[in-house]
């Protein structure tokens, strides 16, 4: 059973309140009804469900009317500086009681509070989290106020101390300099301890400024009668000073006893008294610690802040060691790089990458470092490894250095590796930077050096072809065929005419495969490129006229049954039913004819 409140716009409001459902039951209502702002009042506890967290405060629901904010400081008593806590804390639609704290009825407005010492309840947020209260940090800040207050009227006491004492007796040195050593020494006898009033009651501006006294040498059995008191400071850093100064003063057992050889009155001159006097600089540097003292205390940190700024560290470098973990992690610096080839010093691509890594920020010497050590490092074994870094080496001097250092380095590489890859690659280099008068200068002393590797002629003749001097890719054909032994020229003919479809004269190309298989018809295998050639750059007749050349052909009954196979399946790919069978019967025919000469 339930209770309707209301049925608008096809939205329907129940309840499920006793009060509601029987409304003759003199039950108490653990709950009053809030129906409007009229039955909200002051100091009134609550009870109502949270509706929503804005960077404003949290939204309170009353009724199904009427919402109440609650601010953030009223929200608990620790200080949050991330408002998703309290999302996390603070779901929304959880039932919690709140105490009114003000009733704004012309704006609609009712401020709350959660925090315990108004609700009675426990605290939203939980203690363990170890958060800061508000309470706390504003303590804090009085007593750091506080502070700085006393230490600047303590100071003003001291010099205003000092300029009276600098003008109360003429000739006499400041009594900053008594002051500064911290000493005053009274010399009283203990036979007559009344025949002479005090030293104070002649200079009673000492009396004023003197500090509270402690005394200490006590007096013994052997005492000579001579007292020494000395001047305590009434600063807060009093121990820091006197750890400074201990030097300076001599422990209670080892001070020095005065002899007195003749009787003492106190109406002798202040000006023969010998009082030791500190120079300017002394003066200067002692008061500037005295004025720094106070800075340097106010930085010190509390044991909680050290131990706040203790576990940040430790954060930190766990995320540091997590990251260097990380397998998937790139290198971000030099150092990263150092421990990658460190576990990895015969890997090639780990050095280019740290060279890459140099030339980006143009540290192009640093960049030079960098593979000059790969070379020492890489194991003599990995041939590869090393020549991959000889190339770099070289694309290196060819973009950011000069000739003379490209040729050095040509020259080294072509000491530690096989001559002829370096050759080739400083070619492919000199190609990609379009140095083309460079590569063809390469490429001729290649030839004379290299006249009887097929490659060096191949490569060539492909630089040739893409500057498009096609006549003279004729006639370094000729050359080569010249040049190579016999045994090689088909497959250089077959190799040149295949570049010559790519890059050349595809009419010239077909006239060198068509002379190849003229001079040799059972090369099945040029037979087979100048297929895939044709059915790739030629027409369909052309690649029929082909198909029906070769299965006519007197081969082996496995190469016939090879062709016959293509045959079928180019013409399943791009003929007709009819193309299909015609290949059909001509192999039927063709194994027909090779059974009736098996039965002969």
């Amino acid at each position: 059973r339930c209770y309707i409140l209301s049925n608008e716009n096809g939205k329907i409001q129940l309840s499920l309140r006793q009060s509601r459902l029987n409304p003759k039951s003199n039950s108490k209502a653990e709950d009053v009804e809030i129906t409007c702002i009229k039955d909200v009042k002051k100091g009134q506890l609550v009870r109502g469900y949270v509706k929503a967290i804005t960077p404003s405060g949290v939204f309170f629901g009353l009724s199904t009317s009427l919402l109440g904010r609650i601010l953030f400081q009223n929200v608990s008593p620790y200080f949050v500086q991330k408002h998703s806590l309290y999302e996390k804390y603070l779901p929304e639609g959880k039932l919690l009681t709140a105490k009114v704290l003000s009733v704004n009825r012309k704006e609609k407005h009712i401020e709350l509070s959660l925090l315990p010492e108004d609700t009675g309840m426990p605290s939203v947020l939980p203690e363990s989290l170890g958060l800061p209260r508000y309470g706390a940090e504003e303590e804090k800040r009085e007593a750091d106020d506080r502070k700085k207050r006393q230490e600047l009227k303590l100071k003003t006491k001291r010099r205003r101390v000092k300029s009276e004492m600098g003008n109360a007796v003429p000739g006499y040195h400041p009594l900053s300099a008594v002051r500064d050593l911290c000493f005053v020494i009274r010399i009283a006898f203990k036979i007559h301890p009344n025949c002479c009033p005090p030293p104070c009651s002649h200079f009673p501006l000492l009396q004023e400024a003197e500090p509270k006294k402690r005394r200490i040498c006590p007096a013994d059995e052997n005492d000579s009668g001579i007292e020494v008191y000395y001047r305590e400071e009434d600063d807060d850093d009093q121990e820091e000073e006197a750890a400074k100064k201990k030097s300076q003063i001599r422990k209670p057992a080892e001070a020095p006893r005065l002899q007195v050889s003749m009787g003492f009155t106190w109406d002798e001159d202040m000006n023969a008294v010998d009082i030791p006097v500190l120079n300017q600089k002394e003066e200067c540097s002692e008061s500037e610690e005295e004025e720094e003292d106070p800075q340097s205390k106010l930085k010190k940190q509390t044991k909680k802040e050290k131990e706040l700024e203790k576990q940040k560290k430790e954060k930190e470098l766990c995320k540091l060691e997590a990251a260097l973990m990380d397998p998937s992690r790139q290198p971000q610096s030099a150092d990263d790089f150092d421990r990658l080839v460190l576990s990895s010093p015969n890997s090639s691509i780990l050095w280019l990458q740290y060279m890459a890594f140099h030339l980006q920020a143009t540290e192009i010497e640093k960049a030079r470092a960098v593979a000059e050590r790969a070379l020492k490092t890489i194991c003599f074994r990995e041939e590869q490894e090393k020549l991959n870094v000889w190339v770099a080496l070289l694309n290196l001097e060819n973009m950011y250095g000069t000739e003379e250092t490209l040729i050095k380095v040509f020259e080294r590489a072509v000491q530690y590796n096989e001559p002829l890859k370096v050759f080739q690659h400083l070619c492919d280099i000199y190609a990609n930077s379009e140095k083309y008068k460079q590569a063809e200068e390469l490429y001729h002393t290649m030839l004379k050096r290299f006249r009887q590797e097929k490659s060096v002629w191949l490569k060539y003749a492909s630089f040739l072809l893409k500057q498009g001097q096609t006549e003279a890719t004729h006639r370094l054909l000729e050359r080569a065929l010249k040049a190579l032994p016999t045994k090689e020229h088909v497959d250089v003919i077959s190799r040149f005419a295949q570049l010559e479809f790519r890059f050349g004269d595809p009419e010239h190309a077909k006239a060198l495969f068509e002379s190849t298989l003229n001079s040799y018809p059972k090369r099945t295998d040029i037979w087979s490129i100048y297929m895939d050639i044709m059915i790739k750059h030629g027409s369909q007749k052309e690649v029929r006229d082909i198909f029906e050349r070769v299965i006519h052909l007197s081969l082996a009954p496995k190469k016939m049954k090879f062709f016959f196979k293509r045959y079928l399946d180019y013409e399943k790919k791009f003929g007709t039913a009819e193309s299909v069978l015609a290949v059909k019967r001509a192999a039927l025919e063709y194994v027909e004819t090779k059974s009736s000469f098996a039965d002969t």
